[in-house]
């Protein structure tokens, strides 16, 4: 779940042949479930250039200096003492003193066998993230999302090693985040283990203190973060001048290289990944627009101080008009640790000095911090213009402020001279980009399609605005020269503001938000990409350099980073516009399945009404079931002595007793489309205490769920339902109820199955009294509708979630289906851009209109809300029907998939079938519910491939 109240390694592999040795960059090859060659590039080591030039920082001459000598023992075997051993790797890290909020470690090991090792797997954990390398040759990277508790290491198969040198390189980056990983301080753990020609199977290598371990500098630790919150994780500013290109390959001499620092050994159990590894699927990459940044002006960046002291001058050669921009206070987002969640650090604006002299503001300039994303008359959100008539001469511009910080600002440069000012990388690089208007100017950026997409800007600064599309997580990807010192910024955006550009950094519509990654070059051929992913519809690339530069971004790719690689339902029907709405479910699937279900955009949480939604879709179109265990088994870890967690990991205190109990419904899908009884009785314990936690809720007299009246933020949440339905979230709700009553008959059945017959008895007995109370206490016969609850005594109006949750679980009285289902339809808004069920809220409208038999209502509902959408310019389904007017409201959110769900299940009646051994699909049932509309609409559901083996989780 992402709502505005809660708001919310490095890539590619580039295998490079030099001298009869394959080379390898910065970053790993994109795989598809296995290791693919990219195109040869051109390598920056066959031109001779130096690995670290002079300009580089300290660790710089380390780095060079170690091109001495190889470190390189030979490994006495160790017989593997368990069949699982994983624990018994010692943590590494570069250091032992109190971490940054942002870390980049190199690690390297060498190691010779006498005798080959055959059958031979690396298995690999980190705290956060890591990328490793063998022999040179890129592995993986990983790994998948992990609690405190659970953590899941990583294996990959190397095949048989033969005897001699071997290397293996990791890359870890330490930068916790609250919504994926349960951080608990920078480690990495690893063994290597593997088979002799005499069949004993050895560990012949484990991590600990004879590693190699660099902390790196090329990374800025105090970038701003992705989300001011922590949610994600920083910015990557890399500087190119600080990294040596073939740090990570067998020829570069580590001699000089730290030893690593023993950590101490975590309490959480380790066990193998349980999902596949993400594969990375290249997407279409067109280009949108392309041209200057803010012609007619230079942009900068100087550093506030308290006085106008150490001005910048520059030369006035005619009288004119000098204009300063800058912009507004806004939240810096810097770094901070997980746990000190909050307001961000306010700057106030920078004063503007001009010859000593305050300027102010022009008032036309000063914007609207309300401006939406269509509307508006500036020309970007958050922009200040300053503006003063001066003579010939030399003049001084200055910023003062009450903190030192590296602000931006851009000065108008016709009739002056030496006007130079300062642009470094900062740590805020998306502030540089809110600034800078770009103005279309095709001459500036040269295209080429001749080997992929090719990018070459001149006449800087210059920008190009990309898109795939659609929505994706992912990276980009890219081989970049250009001159040492030159500065190339890459941000990430869902849309286009006011129609015309990207806004990584959307200011004050969005100000916790920053997607602007930014590197250094180093006057080498380089490849770059980001360690963590990204996500948004557009990219825009800006680059920053000598105005006469050239810099070339070639083989420019975009990877997908998902878990599905492709789909296996197919809808197809007479109606081009269902046909539509069912494939942008499954497009929406994509980048919010992962390794959770989640939202790619601004938080990334397995928020587990998000996974309930997302999951039905998934079913219809991979049938996957994986992924829905382990979600199950972090929402069971993180319950509280039954409170139930709204996400996991890093759920906290966020309690929402409907997602709770959808947990209990999703738990019966997994056992009904697996029969895993060991999975079942693993979880049980945590679907009891869930139970007995709920019960604290009930109405001592008529024994329905009671939520008292608080304020729905931070550790008061209780209950979402919808976004649309307010009053359903206190007091004896309707709808709340509803889903109470399913769970205990779910429960009930789910305690059959583990032979707890005791309570399976009682849970289904209190479910037939909720159902009885329910029809008793909230249903108007008189009317028929449901009132949306009662609290306190007072009835609240019906709503169309009280009739909607009602249907979809089937408590209606006998002969009043109908009557509700009228109600429903009456009460649901008939305007989409006013809607009163959101977007969430459709899957159970829709699964009350099936329930009800009105399939025909149900595709006019459909295809009056969703092709709104449509019309609107979705391409995937947002994460509610007025998304596009708020910055902070994501335009790809996989709860909105309820029609692929519906059109499958309930039009054409493909439901997947029971458990056979060995075997699992989706079925027909012998008379598809097809009612007389849709009888005139020929339409067909294929499940691509013939039915295969069931596939084994973990």
């Amino acid at each position: 779940m992402s709502d505005a109240s809660r708001i919310s390694w490095s890539f590619a592999v580039f295998m490079v042949l030099v001298g009869g040795a394959w080379l390898v960059g910065l970053a790993g090859i994109p795989r598809v479930r296995g290791l693919r060659e990219l195109p040869d590039v051109a390598s920056p080591a066959s031109s001779g250039l130096p690995e670290s030039p002079a300009s580089a920082s300290s660790c710089a001459p380390a780095l060079a200096h170690a091109m001495t000598e190889t470190t390189m023992v030979h490994l006495p075997f160790v017989l593997n003492s368990s069949p699982d051993s994983f624990s018994q790797n010692t943590p590494i890290w570069s250091h032992a003193e109190m971490t940054a909020t942002h870390e980049v470690t190199l690690f390297r090991r060498g190691f010779s066998l006498d005798s080959p090792m055959a059958g031979v797997t690396l298995a690999i954990f980190a705290d956060t993230r890591y990328e490793v390398w063998i022999d040179g040759v890129w592995v993986g990277r990983g790994p998948a999302r992990f609690s405190q508790h659970t953590r899941e290491y990583d294996r990959y198969a190397l095949g048989t090693l033969q005897p001699g040198p071997h290397l293996v390189a990791v890359l870890v980056q330490w930068a916790p985040n609250f919504r994926r990983s349960e951080s608990v301080a920078p480690a990495l753990q690893a063994h290597i283990e593997g088979t002799t020609r005499r069949g004993e199977h050895l560990v012949f290598e484990r991590t600990g203190p004879h590693w190699k371990a660099l902390l790196s500098t090329a990374w800025q630790q105090d970038g701003a973060l992705v989300h001011a919150w922590g949610l994600i994780g920083p910015t990557e500013l890399l500087d190119l001048r600080l990294l040596p290109r073939t740090w990570m390959m067998p020829s570069f001499v580590d001699a000089s290289w730290p030893a690593a620092v023993p950590g101490a050994a975590s309490a959480a159990a380790y066990q193998p990944r349980s999902i596949p590894f993400l594969v990375n699927v290249p997407m279409t990459v067109n280009v949108w627009d392309i041209g200057r940044l803010a012609p007619g002006q230079q942009v900068g960046e100087l550093l506030t101080t308290t006085s106008p002291d150490h001005p910048t001058a520059f030369e006035v050669v005619q009288p004119v008009t000098i204009t300063i921009e800058t912009i507004r206070s806004l939240d810096v987002g810097v770094a901070r640790l997980p746990g000190s969640e909050g307001a961000a650090e306010t700057l106030p604006v920078p004063g503007v000095y001009l010859d000593d002299e305050a300027l102010a503001p022009d008032p036309a300039s000063t914007p609207n911090p309300d401006q939406g994303t269509n509307g508006g008359t500036t020309r970007h959100p958050d922009v200040l213009r300053f503006s003063r008539h001066v003579l010939p001469g030399v003049h001084h511009l200055s910023l003062t402020g009450q903190l030192a910080q590296v602000w931006p600002v851009s000065v108008s440069s016709q009739q002056t001279q030496s006007l130079n000012l300062p642009l470094q990388q900062g740590n805020h690089a998306g502030r540089r980009l809110l600034l800078a208007e770009p103005v279309r100017q095709p001459e500036a950026v040269a295209i080429s399609r001749k080997n992929g997409l090719d990018l070459t800007f001149t006449s800087l600064p210059s920008y190009a605005v990309l898109d795939l599309g659609r929505v994706v997580h992912g990276r980009l990807v890219a081989e970049v020269s250009g001159p040492s010192g030159t500065i190339v910024d890459i941000g990430w955006d869902e849309r286009l503001w006011q129609g015309k550009r990207p806004l990584p950094f959307p200011g004050s519509l969005h100000q916790e938000w920053n997607q602007t990654d930014s590197w250094v070059l180093d006057g080498t051929i380089r490849p770059i990409s980001t360690l963590d992913t990204r996500a948004g519809r557009y990219i825009l690339v800006a680059v920053w350099g000598a105005a006469q530069s050239a810099v070339h971004l070639q083989h420019i790719q975009v990877y997908e980073e998902r878990y599905l690689d492709e789909q296996r339902g197919e809808f197809h029907s007479s109606s081009e516009r269902l046909n539509q709405i069912w494939q942008v479910g499954v497009e929406t699937l994509y980048p919010n399945m992962t390794d959770a279900y989640a939202d790619p955009w601004r938080e990334r949480g397995q928020w587990w009404g998000d996974a309930f939604a997302v999951d039905h879709v998934n079913q219809v179109v991979s049938g996957d079931a994986c992924l829905l265990r382990r979600g199950l088994w972090f929402m069971a870890e993180a319950f509280d002595q039954g409170q139930p967690t709204a996400l996991a990991p890093n759920g906290g205190k966020t309690l929402l007793l409907d997602y709770g109990m959808l947990w209990v419904l999703s738990l019966d899908d997994y056992w009904r489309l697996t029969a895993d009884a060991a999975f079942l009785s693993q979880v049980y314990p945590a679907l009891v205490d869930l139970l007995a936690y709920l019960e604290t809720y009930e109405n001592a007299t008529t024994h329905l769920l009671d939520i008292p009246v608080k304020h729905w933020s931070g550790r008061d949440q209780i209950v979402l339902i919808d976004w649309a339905a307010s009053t359903s979230w206190y007091g004896q709700s309707t709808a709340l109820n509803a889903l109470y009553y399913a769970t205990l008959l779910k429960a009930a059945d789910l305690a059959e199955h583990t032979g707890d017959a005791s309570h399976a008895r009682t849970w289904r007995r209190k479910a037939g009294l909720v159902r009885d109370q329910i029809n008793l206490q909230l249903y108007r016969p008189e009317q028929g509708r449901y009132v949306a609850t009662i609290v306190n005594g007072t009835a609240y109006a019906p709503t169309p979630q009280a009739q909607a949750w009602t249907l979809a679980y089937g408590l209606v009285p006998e002969g009043e289906q109908q009557r509700v289902a009228d109600a429903l339809l009456e009460l649901l808004s008939p305007d989409p851009s006013a809607p009163n069920v959101e977007i969430y809220g459709m899957y159970w409208v829709l699964e009350a209109l099936g329930q009800a038999q009105r399939l025909p209502d149900a595709l006019e509902v459909i295809e009056r809300y969703y092709g709104y959408l449509l019309d609107r310019g979705a391409t995937t389904w947002w994460e509610g029907f007025t998304a596009d007017r708020h910055y902070w409201a994501a335009l790809s959110h996989g709860w909105g998939g309820a029609p692929t769900w519906f059109l499958t299940t309930w039009v054409l009646g493909a439901r997947r079938t029971v458990p056979i051994p060995g075997r699992s699909g989706l079925a027909r049932t012998n008379s598809p519910r097809f009612a007389a509309r849709c009888r005139s609409r020929a339409a067909t559901f294929r499940w691509r491939g013939p039915t295969t083996a069931k596939r084994r989780c973990g």
